[in-house]
C-alpha cells in the first residue's frame, strides 16, 4: 500500500499561481478534443486482447481505465501499452483518457486502505448500492484531493505518468447528495479547477473531459478549466428505460451544452439505445447540435457489434462514412443519481 503525503500549504499557494496562469493560458489553448469526432468506451477487460481492438477501432477519443483487474490483481497499464491504442489503423493519432472518480472512492484501488473496510474515515460514506465497493465522499475534504492529485502516488499524478491524454472526470456531480445547494456545487467546482490547474502544470496540453454535472456550466471559472463535457441520456432514457425523454429535460440540459459549447468546449453524448429507429433520430439531432455521439445499449458489457447511427456513421445520405463499435463493463454513472436529479432540478 503506497503512502499518502501531505502537501501541506506548499501546494495550496502554488495552486493559486497556478489558477491565475491557467486563466490566461485558456485564451491561447487549442482545445485537444477539437478534432476528435467520434468517441467510445472500454472502462474494464482490458487485456491484450481488448487493447488491440481499442487499436484496431476507427475512434477518435476512446476512454478507458487506466488500470486493469486480471483475477481481481490491480495491474496499472503500462505507458507502452496506452502509446499501442493511440495509433490508429490508418495511422493517425487517437486521444486515449483515463476514467476517475473524483466523488467516489473504490475500494479496488490501490489508495484503499485495508482498515477503511472495517471502519471507514469521517470523509468516507455510503456505498454505492448500484456499483459495489464504490463509496461516496466528501470530496471537498484535503485528505480525498491529496488522494486525487498532487504527489507521485496520487491517483491523477499516475495517469500522466502511464502516458495518457488526459483525464475523463467521473462523479462530478456528487453534489446531488449532499443537498444541491449553491455551496456544494461551488466545492466541487473548485475542486476540479484546482485539480485541473495542477495537471496542466505538470502537462500544458492535457486532455479534460467531465461527465454531467451540467449545473456548474454557469461558472466561467469552472467552463475555462475543462475542454469538454460528457453528457449521458440527453435524447433518451433518463428514466432508464429506452423511452424519449420529456421536453423540459432535453432543453434545460441542451441549453446549458450549447452555452458551453459556445464557449469553444466539445460535447460529447452517449446514448443507450438499441432501437434503430431511436439510434437515427439521436444521430439526427445530435448531428445538427454538432455533439459528437456514441450509443449502445445501458449495460455496455460486452462487445456492442449492433447497429449504431451517428453524425459520422453510415446513412443513406452519406453512406462513405465509418462506423465502428467498442465495449465497456461499467457504465461510469451512479444509477440513481438521475432520480435526485430530476427531484433537484430549477423549474422552467
Amino acid at each position: 500500500m503506497r503512502s499518502l503525503r501531505n502537501s501541506g500549504a506548499g501546494l495550496a499557494a502554488a495552486l493559486i499561481v497556478l489558477g491565475a496562469a491557467s486563466v490566461q493560458a485558456q485564451e491561447t489553448r487549442k482545445n485537444p478534443f477539437a478534432d476528435a469526432k467520434s468517441w467510445a468506451f472500454q472502462l474494464k477487460n482490458l487485456g491484450p486482447e481488448q487493447q488491440a481492438k481499442i487499436a484496431a477501432s476507427p475512434f477518435d477519443l476512446v476512454v478507458i481505465d487506466s488500470e486493469q483487474f486480471p483475477q481481481d490483481k490491480e495491474i496499472p497499464l503500462t505507458r507502452e501499452e496506452v502509446e499501442r491504442m493511440k495509433k490508429k489503423p490508418d495511422g493517425s493519432r487517437r486521444l486515449v483518457i483515463a476514467y476517475f472518480s473524483v466523488g467516489e472512492a473504490e475500494s479496488y484501488r490501490y489508495y484503499w486502505k485495508p482498515e477503511w473496510s472495517k471502519a471507514k474515515p469521517s470523509w468516507i460514506g455510503k456505498e454505492n448500492k448500484e456499483w459495489k465497493e464504490n463509496y461516496l465522499v466528501k470530496y471537498w475534504e484535503p485528505v480525498w484531493q491529496q488522494i486525487v492529485f498532487g504527489t507521485p502516488e496520487a491517483f491523477a499524478d499516475r495517469i500522466i505518468a502511464q502516458g495518457f491524454d488526459g483525464f475523463y472526470i467521473d462523479r462530478a456531480d456528487a453534489y446531488y447528495y449532499f443537498g444541491d445547494t449553491k455551496e456544494m456545487r461551488d466545492r466541487m467546482a473548485a475542486f476540479i479547477i484546482k485539480l485541473t490547474n495542477y495537471m496542466r502544470s505538470k502537462k500544458p496540453d492535457i486532455a479534460i473531459l467531465v461527465q454531467n454535472a451540467e449545473e456548474l456550466l454557469d461558472r466561467a471559472d469552472y467552463v475555462a478549466a475543462i475542454d469538454g463535457i460528457a453528457k449521458e441520456d440527453l435524447l433518451y432514457g433518463i428514466t432508464h428505460r429506452e423511452e424519449p425523454n420529456k421536453r423540459d429535460d432535453v432543453v434545460w440540459s441542451t441549453n446549458l451544452l450549447k452555452g458551453a459549447q459556445l464557449k469553444g468546449k466539445k460535447i460529447f453524448v452517449i446514448e443507450y439505445l438499441t432501437k434503430p429507429s431511436f439510434i437515427a433520430d439521436a444521430g439526427k439531432r445530435l448531428g445538427d447540435l454538432r455533439f459528437v455521439m456514441y450509443t449502445g445499449p445501458r449495460g455496455l458489457a460486452e462487445l456492442n457489434e449492433g447497429p449504431r447511427r451517428g453524425p459520422l456513421d453510415p446513412t443513406p445520405e452519406n453512406p462513405s462514412a465509418k462506423q465502428g463499435v467498442i465495449s465497456k463493463t461499467k457504465a461510469p454513472i451512479n444509477q440513481a443519481r438521475d432520480k435526485i436529479k430530476r427531484a433537484n432540478k430549477p423549474a422552467q
